[in-house]
């Protein structure tokens, strides 16, 4: 080894010895929110006062705080445990932790009536369920496109499946919008189990579990899970991103991966994403190392399959459900060229979409993922984590997501995790190494502060959802 190359290899060494950046990351993100309050076009046709998140600073402590603050700690104390678990006992205790503390957040200050009180607006895609009710819900499917004047404000940037999915809810829960609620919170956590498989995909078992833990930790998806549709989005996503990373290597994957995609764009055009993360999953199957790439024509052949399965299967939407993809999208197009977000100045989302998404996918979970990617890059071993950051980068520039990225986004939020998980691996092999350090110590401490920022973010803010 020469000289030179002793020099690298002893600067990336104490580079990965200081650890992830936890505080860095802390005062960047929340230096974003700083800077906002001074730049006056920050609020310019926003609802929020603490730019770039969708937020009011309201402060708001109720009865439940006790019982929400004990289910924080007892989700600190458990999943920890749950990693050297059974894969089925492990992803049950995740989801099961995650749903209570989101479930109990939300009613810490009101009760049981705030968990439901979002999906009893008028602008939200509950408020068409009766729609459905009226015309039948194949009715409604068909007509959907045409249907744009009697749909709540939300309904009509989205697909029809976004107020069919809460109107199948309501009918097993009899009409209970609490019911609907609860179960929503429920679907949102089991974003747990898609990141899980996405991440045992590309590592180990016990990566795998990591990301399930630092997904089901996220204030994101605890804080809207259990009062926004957007967790569904995030899950159904997620589901087909866990599919989509498979594909270079199988062909039922790639088929599997395109109809899981086709049933994500009936719930939202957001995931159009599918395609940036198509490409750089492609991109990272023929440039992997030797023994572990793909040949370039077999990736290309299996990419083709992906779209013979959208194409499958938004023809099965449409023949079994009267779901017509290509007229929603024109429709949902058409209302959210109109929608006030239009207004909102370019450039300022462009830089501020991602502090915005990265404060709600967690402080430390963000940190571990600026841990992981300097590693991977200066070993130039560039992975999953290139095609995250590439894809948030071309979600930004193109315009789409002005503001409210920290509930829009949420369907980022399980790559993120796997990628995350990855540098928190790193981190826990080099403390076992040094010092044979528990991991279960170091999980802990990492949840305990992706959980107290959640906490942190419920008491101070009202981010109407």
């Amino acid at each position: 080894m020469g000289g030179s190359e002793v020099h690298e290899h002893v600067r990336d060494r104490r580079a990965l010895s200081k650890g992830p950046p936890y505080r860095l990351t802390a005062g960047l993100l929340l230096g974003s929110i700083l800077v906002s309050q001074a730049i006056p076009v920050a609020k310019d046709h926003f609802a929020g006062n603490v730019p770039p998140l969708l937020a009011q600073l309201h402060p708001s402590v109720g009865p439940w705080l006790v019982i929400a603050v004990a289910a924080v700690l007892s989700m600190i104390a458990l999943l920890p445990r749950a990693l050297e678990w059974g894969r089925t006992a492990f992803l049950a205790t995740v989801v099961a932790a995650g749903w209570v503390v989101s479930v109990a957040l939300a009613a810490q200050a009101k009760g049981l009536s705030a968990v439901s009180a979002p999906f009893r607006r008028p602008l939200d895609y509950y408020a068409s369920v009766p729609l459905v009710r009226a015309l039948g819900a194949r009715a409604f499917a068909v007509d959907f496109p045409r249907l744009q004047t009697r749909l709540s404000l939300h309904a009509r940037t989205h697909g029809p499946s976004a107020v069919l999915f809460p109107w199948l809810l309501s009918k097993m829960t009899a009409g209970s919008v609490l019911g609907v609620s609860l179960l929503v919170a429920l679907v949102g956590l089991a974003g747990a189990i898609a990141t899980y498989f996405l991440a045992r995909e590309l590592a180990s078992e016990r990566t795998a579990r990591l990301a399930a833990i630092l997904f089901a930790c996220a204030p994101g998806v605890l804080l809207y899970s259990a009062t926004s549709m957007d967790a569904v989005f995030m899950t159904v996503i997620a589901f087909a991103l866990a599919a989509l990373v498979r594909f270079p290597r199988s062909t039922t994957w790639a088929v599997v991966a395109g109809m899981l995609w086709a049933v994500s764009l009936s719930f939202t055009f957001g995931a159009a994403v599918l395609a940036l993360f198509g490409a750089g999953i492609g991109w990272m199957a023929v440039r992997a190392p030797d023994g572990q790439r793909a040949a370039t024509s077999a990736v290309v052949v299996r990419g083709v399959l992906v779209l013979a399965g959208l194409a499958a299967g938004g023809l099965i939407l449409w023949r079994l459900a009267g779901i017509d993809l290509i007229a929603d999208f024109r429709a949902a197009s058409r209302a959210a060229a109109h929608d006030p977000s239009r207004a909102r100045p370019y450039l300022y989302w462009v830089l501020f979409n991602l502090p915005a998404f990265l404060i709600v996918a967690g402080i430390p979970q963000t940190a571990l993922l600026l841990h992981e990617t300097p590693a991977r890059w200066r070993a130039r071993s560039f992975g999953f984590e290139t095609v995250l950051w590439a894809t948030l980068a071309l979600a930004s520039l193109s315009g789409v997501f002005l503001g409210e990225v920290d509930h829009i986004w949420l369907f980022f939020v399980p790559p993120l995790a796997a990628s995350a998980a990855a540098g928190l691996e790193r981190v826990l092999a080099q403390a076992e190494d040094r010092s044979g350090a528990s991991a279960r110590r170091t999980v802990t401490r990492v949840a305990a502060g992706a959980l107290v920022q959640t906490t942190a973010m419920q008491l101070l803010l009202y981010t109407y959802w």
